[in-house]
């Protein structure tokens, strides 16, 4: 090792996102004895209950070396096949998003392609028909995929629903065994040095903690990236939505593997089941609702809410650099919007692994950092497009906070993408997307986006396609999810197994 290499880093924050990042690097370097210290930041704007997460989670897991039963038992989280949209395309309007495929795929063409030619003939058919993830999350099952790659059982995947509430205390136990160790006190300033790198930070009690390298998670405030790099995106004339009042409510009795999501007057709610409770939850725009009104909104929607509501405040947008210097932002600090996708976690997992693979030699790497910047940049915008994407999808939904978002003229790329959708129902997709083609395809095939016709050599290969063919893989999928046991059921197994080894 020479003088300069990089051997300690402080992360900063109190949230989930301190304490994933922190384990996912104490891990990672293991092998060099990477000195990890966690600085409580202090309150943060962007606090909440409860959170759905996308499969990436699995993978964060298992970088972490965690139990999945174990971290089921001990944080009361639930599985999550998928999201059910109602009312966003008008008042009785639905349809899921399932983690995982739709059908099979038909000689190098995506089984959705058939679906667009169903919805051309005048015969819509709802994705999760033909998905096992969506079949099974429809009828309050859930099994684990198995088998291998091509088999039935192996082509859906899963994510999962927490209580942020238990799941960060947890983190923070698993990372501390992994040798990240905690600040002696909270974050009082950051000292900076003459070559206008961070040097240190001190502490609440005097002390001063020094180190290589700073990681902030430190949420909206950004308590140390502000200093380097106050630069900034706004995308609230898009995404409006900056407000969120969440809160817990009582434990339903046969819960799906879903996370509900409903259309409202300005924004959007949501209900997500965990083993102790009901997490609830209502977005909104402060430009066209109070909080007042909001949180009265709530109340309606769960009137036996255990405890006080959590108020988070966010403004949709990201900073332009997100790495300067020897300081990286990370989650809030770094990129904020609604979290209607449930990629807050991953956005910030691909900050952590993206910074790993360009981990730098010393503490000025602008050449790292510059590269850094571009893929999460890059990144950050398709995350955005994706969000928006679903206001701006299928039949358009009355009321002003409605109509501001679709009088917006939409970010170049979106546009081009849905353009080329509604004209010949291809998607194309670039290098650095954080949802892939089957997702926008879940997307915008369940909002009712129909596109004016399909690719010459898509027509040709459905036109051969028997409807026997069809009708026996969407008896295997339906068979395939019966067999599956109740979501609760298989949640209370993992309860026993995680007691058993434990």
């Amino acid at each position: 090792m020479t003088s300069n290499d990089i051997r300690s880093i402080i992360v900063a924050g109190i949230g989930t996102e301190a304490w994933i990042i922190a384990g996912g690097l104490a891990r990672a370097f293991a092998h060099r004895n990477l000195d990890v210290m966690v600085v409580d930041t202090g309150p943060t704007s962007n606090a909440r209950i409860g959170r759905w997460t996308l499969p990436s989670q699995r993978g964060m897991h298992a970088l972490l070396g965690i139990s999945e039963s174990q971290f089921l038992q001990q944080t009361g989280a639930t599985f999550k096949l998928a999201t059910e949209f109602r009312g966003w395309q008008g008042k009785d309007s639905r349809f899921l998003h399932a983690h995982g495929e739709i059908g099979v795929d038909l000689g190098g063409t995506p089984f959705y392609k058939f679906l667009q030619s169903e919805a051309l003939a005048g015969r819509f058919e709802r994705p999760e028909t033909f998905a096992i993830a969506g079949a099974a999350a429809a009828s309050g099952k859930f099994a684990r995929p198995m088998g291998e790659d091509r088999a039935l059982s192996s082509r859906f995947t899963y994510a999962f629903q927490v209580d942020d509430t238990r799941y960060t205390p947890y983190l923070r136990a698993h990372a501390m065994k992994l040798g990240v160790r905690a600040g002696v006190a909270p974050l009082a300033e950051t000292v900076m040095g003459q070559d206008g790198c961070i040097d240190s930070v001190r502490l609440a009690d005097g002390s001063k903690v020094t180190a290589d390298y700073f990681i902030d998670c430190s949420g909206p405030e950004a308590r140390l990236i502000g200093q380097l790099s106050p630069s900034r995106e706004d995308w609230s004339r898009w995404l409006p939505c900056d407000r969120m009042w969440s809160a817990l409510g009582p434990a339903p009795t046969a819960p799906r593997a879903v996370t509900e999501i409903q259309a409202e007057t300005a924004g959007w709610s949501w209900r997500a089941p965990v083993a102790h409770a009901s997490m609830v939850g209502q977005v909104f725009s402060s430009r066209f609702q109070d909080e007042s009104s909001a949180l009265a909104a709530l109340r309606r929607a769960e009137p036996a809410l255990q405890g006080e509501p959590v108020l988070t405040k966010f403004s949709a947008g990201r900073r332009r650099q997100f790495w300067e210097r020897n300081c990286v932002a990370i989650g809030a600090a770094a990129f904020e919007l609604e979290p209607l996708t449930g990629a807050d976690l991953h956005l910030a997992q691909l900050g952590l692994a993206t910074f790993i693979e360009l981990f730098p030699r010393e503490r000025a790497s602008t050449i790292e950092a510059a590269e850094y910047n571009r893929l999460m940049a890059e990144y950050a915008d398709a995350l955005r497009d994706f969000t928006l994407a679903h206001y701006r999808a299928g039949a358009p939904r009355s009321g002003e906070f409605w109509s501001a978002i679709r009088a917006e003229t939409l970010p170049e790329r979106l546009a081009q993408r849905l353009d080329l959708y509604s004209a010949s129902g291809r998607l194309n997709m670039h290098d650095r997307e954080p949802f892939e083609e089957v997702d926008w395809a879940w997307m915008l095939i369940g909002s009712g986006c129909r596109p004016e016709t399909l690719e010459q050599h898509v027509r040709l290969y459905l036109a051969r396609l028997s409807s026997q063919e069809v009708a026996a893989l969407r008896q295997a999928i339906q068979q395939l999810a019966a067999s599956m046991p109740p979501h609760m059921e298989f949640l209370r197994r993992q309860a026993t197994t995680a007691a058993r080894t434990g």
